[in-house]
């Protein structure tokens, strides 16, 4: 079946998007997966790459396994190849008519005789056709849009924006990055009905938060290109809304990213372009975060001196920051838990070179573990596992076997990459110590965890 002619610029038939396989890859995003079942019904790589704005190659990379995480290149695949965007959970585009006087596709029941056949034999056990499965498809009705957003849709977006924050500190970005993205995807939606100036300045802060809770997740999930195009969109949304202090606390997590993967310089520079908005905000908490980053990356780099200054100045501006019923709402908070862990993973990062910087390290990180993070467990598990390992590297080896198997039993609850792989850091500590069974046992541990 080659769908309506061989032309490379050919429209696709909409009723290929019909197919319930096909429906579930455009759902999940797999665009790799899409572009095989077009290869299945005669869609060439060429034809593909003329609609879609591709280019061969790149077709060919994605079918091969390439991931595309950009909301705008996704938002060009489904127009170009005529997707309905509802089934990508993307926003209507810009030619969209108005909230209040979209066309909606009907919402239409199923066939009462074919859905009540389709349950009895699910509750029989009897094998389900292609045909029965379509009966069940996800419907492409978009979620109604009010035809006027107001302060209630700000407050609600904002309820969920803030969940899914707590959600991702104690589970990872794993387990929130596609909501996250459908999050997105609605408050984009949301700009587009009527509202006020004041509701659109609104309306982009929490934009912002979503855009750098994607950006977070992402890197959390190891994507790190998705990560530092949705940070970099989240910048554009707290600038928009005139919101220094977001802009500030955004630049930061897209300088963790770039040190993350290796990129010194790169991360520094960030940071110095952060402390521009963390000035105009004269918000001290974005600035101890940028402080703490920057510290970090001197230690990654070996640069003793410059990471214990940069941390002082993180210490500094804690300081300074007013008490709690005084402070403005802060959308990422810095306490006295947060510096010690911040200095804990700074001494850390100076150990990975230096095995005398273990003591020092072990005492940071064993004070902020000490202490109840409520809701943190992500971070919890970072931190015991960055102790256990300079226990392993420099310190009480018993005690570090112990705090590594402590590490393991958080892990298991929490979808991280990241975290995977500083367990990862772990287990090489453990292997250092072959003729300790305890230390090899935990070696073993941590394989068959990386393996799930």
């Amino acid at each position: 079946m080659n769908t309506n002619g061989d032309h490379p610029r050919a429209p696709i038939e909409p009723a290929v998007w019909n197919d319930p396989v096909m429906r579930s890859a455009l759902a999940a995003h797999d665009i790799g997966q899409v572009y095989r079942q077009l290869g299945r019904i005669g869609v060439s790589q060429r034809r593909i790459a003329a609609l879609t704005g591709h280019s061969q190659p790149e077709v060919s990379k994605v079918i091969a396994g390439r991931q595309v995480q950009s909301y705008q290149v996704l938002a060009r695949i489904a127009d170009g190849l005529g997707i309905p965007r509802g089934l990508m959970g993307l926003a209507s585009n810009d030619t969209t008519p108005s909230a209040g006087d979209q066309p909606r596709e009907e919402d239409t029941m199923p066939d009462r005789r074919d859905f009540l056949g389709l349950l009895a034999k699910v509750a029989m056990g009897a094998g389900l056709t292609a045909a029965d499965l379509a009966i069940l498809a996800s419907p492409t009705t978009p979620t109604p849009t009010p035809a006027r957003v107001g302060a209630t849709e700000v407050h609600q977006l904002a309820q969920v924006t803030a969940a899914l924050w707590t959600q991702e500190k104690a589970l990872g970005g794993g387990a929130v990055r596609d909501a996250v993205i459908a999050q997105v995807a609605w408050a984009q939606t949301l700009m587009r009905a009527a509202h006020t100036d004041q509701v659109e300045k609104d309306l982009h802060v929490v934009l912002s938060d979503l855009l750098r809770l994607a950006g977070w997740a992402s890197y959390d999930m190891r994507l790190p290109g998705a990560a530092v195009r949705y940070l970099g969109q989240a910048v554009i949304a707290a600038e928009t809304a005139d919101d220094p202090m977001r802009s500030a606390l955004t630049l930061d997590c897209t300088a963790r990213v770039y040190l993350r993967h290796g990129h010194i310089d790169e991360a520094l520079q960030i940071v110095g372009v952060g402390a521009i908005p963390a000035e105009r905000a004269q918000s001290h908490a974005t600035t101890a975060w940028l402080m703490s980053t920057k510290a970090r990356a001197y230690a990654t780099a070996g640069k003793k001196p410059q990471a214990h200054d940069a941390l002082s100045l993180a210490a500094d501006a804690l300081a300074k920051i007013p008490a709690e019923h005084d402070a403005p709402r802060l959308p990422c908070d810095y306490t006295t838990a947060t510096l010690a862990a911040e200095s804990g993973k700074t001494l850390a990062a100076l150990a990975d070179r230096d095995r005398t910087h273990c003591p020092a390290a072990i005492d940071a990180l064993t004070a902020y573990t000490a202490t109840t993070d409520p809701g943190k467990t992500k971070r919890q598990a970072f931190s015991l596992a960055n102790l256990a390992t300079c226990h392993l590297r420099g310190g009480d080896i018993a005690l570090g076997v112990q705090l590594g198997h402590e590490v393991l039993d958080i892990s298991a609850s929490i979808a991280s990459r990241m975290l995977a792989e500083q367990v990862g850091t772990l287990a090489a500590a453990a292997r250092h110590h072959a003729t300790n069974p305890e230390a090899v046992g935990l070696a073993h541990r941590t394989d068959a965890f990386a393996a799930d």
